[in-house]
């Protein structure tokens, strides 16, 4: 048997339950349901949450990728005229020194002319030729390098240039002659050579100066491959942002819908919806 100690007030105090002693049966607890926007986002909005933030993913990706790209284009840049700046010379395109090689085929050919008769074999007459087209080809390489480095050009090495074109010249003449051309063939072979390798000299050495160097020109290509890509690395992270904006629209329309049905106030609609998007994309400003 329990004792029951009774207070001032009649009330019953005790160190044990009585096994039999209960208020009343015990009522069940409510389930509960969490908020709106935990339901929206894992039941019928959890498609478009995950689509969401897919693009959302992909957007930072494509950020970090037009940021590298920037970088890589920036250094691009800065090489290119740190190179540009140490240039000598002109500024016209590297391309056209391939002319040079056309000069030097030129030069080649017409003083083969002269070497063909002077020779016993045409293979000697052939590498006369081609080592006269080199000598020739050098020695504006060395006039346009004087020239590149301001210094001045000495008479003596004009000099030498004429006595170049000369000799050839003569040889030239000389050959056309034995080969059984009359006076005037000669001489009109003779000089219209003479010609050709003035100008192929004088070419070479003004294409020299005036035009870029290799190194500046693969910079130049370097940077418009590194432009490109940085172009089209904006132009793909547009392309997501703009995914992710229609995404962003559409969930919050669907989740509008989904309060209205729910029951909530008109006035707290829109608001729940911006924050949920808010809450979903990256920059939180999506419109």
């Amino acid at each position: 048997m329990t004792q029951v100690d009774t207070g001032p007030e009649g009330t019953a105090r005790s160190g044990h339950r009585v096994p039999g002693d209960r208020a009343g049966p015990s009522r069940p607890r409510a389930t509960s349901r969490g908020s709106p926007e935990g339901q929206f986002v894992a039941d019928s909005g959890k498609a478009l949450c995950r689509h969401l933030a897919e693009l959302s993913d992909r957007e930072t990706a494509a950020a970090v990728g037009l940021a590298k790209a920037e970088v890589t284009l920036a250094h691009a840049e800065t090489a290119a005229e740190a190179r540009r700046a140490r240039h000598r010379g002109g500024d016209r395109t590297w391309l056209l020194r391939l002319l040079i090689l056309l000069a030097i085929v030129a030069e080649g050919i017409t003083a083969y002319v002269g070497m063909e008769v002077l020779v016993p074999t045409r293979s000697l007459a052939a590498g006369l030729a081609a080592l006269a087209a080199l000598v020739g080809a050098g020695m504006a390489a060395v006039l346009a390098n004087r020239r590149l480095n301001r210094l001045p050009v000495p008479s003596t090495a004009r000099s030498l240039e004429a006595v170049f074109v000369v000799v050839l010249t003569l040889l030239r003449y000389d050959s056309l002659h034995i080969q059984g051309a009359n006076l005037v063939a000669a001489v009109g072979g003779a000089a219209l050579a003479a010609l050709i390798s003035a100008l192929g000299l004088l070419g070479i050495e003004e294409i020299l100066v005036e035009t870029q160097t290799f190194g500046i020109f693969l910079g130049r290509i370097r940077v418009g491959w590194k432009r490109w890509r940085c172009d089209r690395a904006a132009t793909r992270l547009s392309m997501i942002r703009a995914q992710v904006r229609s995404a962003a629209r559409k969930l919050e329309q669907h989740f509008v819908d989904f309060l209205l049905k729910d029951g909530v106030p008109l006035g707290e609609v829109r608001q729940r919806a911006v924050a949920l998007r808010c809450a979903l994309t990256s920059s939180g400003t999506a419109s």
